[in-house]
């Protein structure tokens, strides 16, 4: 048996270079185009709602007329069926200025929202965009305090991931971004080598009713799909990895790893990538 000389962690599943993540808010009818254009892509999306904002009729919300502000919140009954295979997030129930209410207020709105997305979608709801991209260190302390594990600013950075602080954390980029634009700057990405990290698009899909320009879904976003490079992933599945990464164990003698978490994490084992699986410890050696 040979001993390995370098174990690595790489950052993303199967050493994958990029990962891509999106994320939208609100949760109106212009998501039901946005849904199916990414299934079929292979595109992954969180999208943050506001669960107080839905209508409570039992049938799909009905939409206005095909110009600017033609959009409706969806009827909460439509939530867990279009939101499959993506990540439902919190948005706050009513979508208000967080960092203007008593802390009782941030409280109540962050729970509400958390409790009535689970009731809908079956899962724990534990990531989160701000209503308006703004916030306070006091709204964070709450935050953390409720189980949030993550919150989108409507910032940006470059690299934005891993976040120093995962309640305040910025995108890569908006999705009308200009100068470059989302796919000039990902095929930018693509094409070296050497770029590697979290590409993150945000946006609204009203925003594509109110241009009048529901070209652009597929101009944006189809160029990001189908890359054998990228992993395509959700928000909370991006912090879920990073933490899992963090936990694996490689023995000091690099002959074993062992993973504590509850999902596989990858190694590269002298320029060869390993799978460990959930809660095992694997033989390293040759």
């Amino acid at each position: 048996m040979t001993t390995p000389k370098r174990i690595e962690i790489p950052s993303f599943p199967g050493g994958k270079r990029i990962a891509l993540t999106l994320s939208f808010d609100d949760g109106d009818t212009c998501d039901r185009r946005i849904v199916p254009a990414f299934n079929e892509w292979g595109l992954k999306a969180t999208f943050n709602l506001n669960s107080a904002l839905f209508g409570r009729t039992g049938k799909p919300a009905v939409e206005k007329h095909s110009g600017p502000g033609g959009h409706v919140r969806l009827d909460a009954s439509e939530v867990a069926e279009l939101y499959k295979g993506h990540e439902v997030a919190v948005h706050a129930a009513t979508h208000p200025w967080l960092e203007r209410l008593s802390e009782c207020q941030v409280v109540e709105e962050i729970l509400r929202d958390r409790q009535a997305l689970e009731d809908l979608v079956g899962y724990p709801v534990r990531g989160m965009a701000y209503p308006f991209g703004t916030y306070s260190p006091k709204v964070i302390e709450i935050l953390r305090s409720l189980g949030i594990v993550y919150s989108r600013t409507v910032a940006n950075a470059d690299p934005c991931f891993p976040p120093q602080e995962p309640l305040a954390w910025s995108s890569t980029a908006h999705q009308f971004a200009e100068n470059p634009t989302v796919p000039e700057r990902f095929k930018t990405w693509l094409e070296n080598p050497h770029q590697s990290g979290v590409f993150f698009v945000w946006g609204h899909g009203f925003e594509f009713q109110n241009r009048q320009d529901w070209g652009a879904i597929e101009r944006i976003y189809k160029p990001l799909s189908g890359h054998e490079a990228v992993w395509y992933c959700t928000n909370i599945e991006l912090f879920d990895y990073e933490a899992a990464r963090e936990r694996l164990v490689i023995a000091a003698n690099r002959r074993t790893a062992y993973n504590p978490s509850a999902i596989p994490v990858w190694v590269n084992v002298d320029g060869k990538l390993k799978s460990i699986a959930p809660g095992v410890v694997v033989p390293l050696e040759d």
